[in-house]
């Protein structure tokens, strides 16, 4: 019987940690977005295709609390599917923009180094064709960049 190489078992050995690890980082990786203009696509995404609940878990806490999620998907399939007869829309993202702080509500509570975009909405509905331009606004929470809208009126 022949004795392997202690180079080749060396190179094996090499090889089978590179892989190990690569596998480990890409199984390891979430599905999550991780930068401001991923998220806000990803958000818009889903509510494009009727998924608000996968849209509503991308919410800052603060807006989930502001919408309970099963009252969210309700009033979205009510308003835009309901009363306004729209099955589906298009969307456009503009250019994110940074912006230093933030006053999220009328109560005066402000985030910090926050990311917002202009979205255009543009919906073919029983009304004719109308487009909805939306600030939407993302801050991190927990490391992860989230959703917000202005309520500071």
């Amino acid at each position: 019987m022949r004795r392997k190489s202690p180079v080749s078992l060396f190179i094996g050995a090499v090889a089978a940690i590179v892989i190990g690890v690569a596998l480990f980082m890409f199984i390891g990786k979430s599905g999550e977005p991780d930068t401001p203009e991923e998220v806000i696509k990803e958000f818009y995404n889903f509510e494009k295709d009727g998924d608000f609940g996968n849209a509503w878990e991308l919410f800052h806490s603060e807006m989930q609390n502001k919408f309970p999620k099963s009252t969210y998907i309700q009033t979205k399939n009510h308003v835009f599917m309901g009363h306004m007869g729209v099955d589906e829309f298009d969307v456009q993202v503009g250019k994110i923009e940074k912006e230093k702080k933030f006053t999220f509500n009328s109560e005066g509570l402000q985030f910090k180094n926050v990311r917002k975009a202009k979205v255009n909405l543009y919906f073919d509905s029983q009304f004719g064709e109308l487009m909805i331009t939306q600030t939407c606004y993302v801050a991190i929470e927990e490391g992860k960049w989230r959703v917000l809208w202005n309520y500071n009126f």
